[in-house]
């Protein structure tokens, strides 16, 4: 008999700690509610109605059409459980380009696991059977229009892979096909005292899609659907300042464990209607499901940026809480960006203590 020695894959997706009352909703494909690039994970992961830029595709894709610049290519780099491992990290490759009423995106997201030693026993000993290196990765293209002078939308198509099960003969590896749906609207300028202000609007559904499994003969998992809406007011100060006050709500549109496990037969579509009452604590219950976002960003002249943000959840449902700060230098047509968390809750967090890192090229 074989047996494989290795650290369990699953606390790789720790990210917060659940309480025995409110059992945690277990999805496929988890990576993709991780925040890559560090703008939006300065302000608290908050992107959906904030200002545009490279990295859009992610957070809400028709703010591509309000964008600055005409096309621009980013890069991100974000450790992963940095204080156990090294090597663990997620990568985002993101461009896009801006038409005259439309706007294309596309991005390739990669998660790293790391090096996992695979081993065989004989009895007293162990054959080393060489490493293996779990991955999932993501690629998607987006389309966004502009329908009036302040109004766009867009939609999203992802394929999702995951190969995070070790290679045995009864394991697949799993795929995914999901889809997007985004808006966003920014209101015309008005004054306010001697300040120039306006807000923007937002919301996005993601990963729309068909339930996957990892075993050909096993359970079947919906992916991580969600439901962002946020709301962002933007004040420039004067010709070198301006700041932005950012807020978002989050809901993952996955149905509450039952104690039946009836949720289990249940098919993505009914999932995603029956996540708004299914909650076994009532309404009270459903409310705690939604995660909220808060941030502030400061931009002088478009060279230099300061950001913060915090992001909260019911400690019944997860637990995670923290602060983040980041910051940005633009020179020409570069700009590097940086983000730090700093975790606020009794649970531990993955990305504590870790450095996230962007850089832009914008034309």
């Amino acid at each position: 008999m074989i047996k494989y020695i290795f650290i369990p894959l699953c606390i790789l997706y720790i990210t917060a700690g659940f309480s025995q009352e409110s059992p945690a909703i277990t999805t496929a494909f988890p990576f993709l509610l991780i925040s890559t690039d560090p703008i939006a994970s300065g302000i608290g992961d908050i992107g959906v109605a904030s200002s545009a830029d490279a990295f859009s595709q992610k957070w809400n894709s028709s703010k591509y059409l309000f964008a600055e610049n005409t096309s621009a290519i980013a890069a991100t780099y974000t450790p992963y459980l940095s204080s156990i491992a090294k090597d663990i990290f997620l990568g985002n490759i993101t461009y896009y380009k801006k038409y005259r009423r439309s706007a294309l995106g596309c991005s390739f997201t990669y998660f790293s696991v790391g090096k996992v030693e695979l081993n065989q026993n004989y009895g007293n000993q162990t054959l080393s059977l060489g490493n293996y290196r779990p991955t999932e990765f993501a690629f998607d293209l987006s389309y966004n229009l502009l329908l009036s002078e302040h109004f766009a939308m867009g939609v999203t198509a992802r394929y999702i892979r995951s190969a995070l099960q070790l290679p045995t003969d009864d394991r697949s590896v799993a795929n995914g096909i999901a889809f997007d749906i985004c808006g966003y609207y920014t209101s015309k300028e008005h004054l306010i005292s001697d300040y120039i202000g306006s807000y923007t609007l937002g919301f996005q559904l993601s990963n729309l899609g068909q339930k996957v499994k990892y075993d050909k003969l096993g359970q079947e998992f919906f992916i991580p659907t969600n439901l962002r809406i946020g709301g962002g007011y933007h004040l420039h100060i004067d010709q070198s300042n301006a700041l932005s006050l950012l807020i978002e709500a989050n809901k993952l549109l996955v149905p509450s464990p039952q104690k039946d496990r009836s949720e289990q037969h249940k098919t993505f579509l009914e999932g995603i209607f029956s996540s708004f009452t299914d909650a076994q604590g009532g309404i009270t219950e459903e409310l705690q499901e939604v995660s909220l976002s808060f941030g502030v960003s400061y931009n002088f002249e478009n060279t230099f940026f300061l950001r913060t943000g915090y992001f909260t959840e019911s400690e019944l449902k997860g637990y995670r809480k923290y602060l983040t700060i980041g910051t940005g230098f633009s020179l020409n047509s570069i700009q590097l960006d940086f983000s730090y968390l700093f975790n606020t809750s009794k649970v531990p967090n993955p990305l504590s203590s870790s450095l996230r890192i962007g850089i832009q090229y914008k034309r």
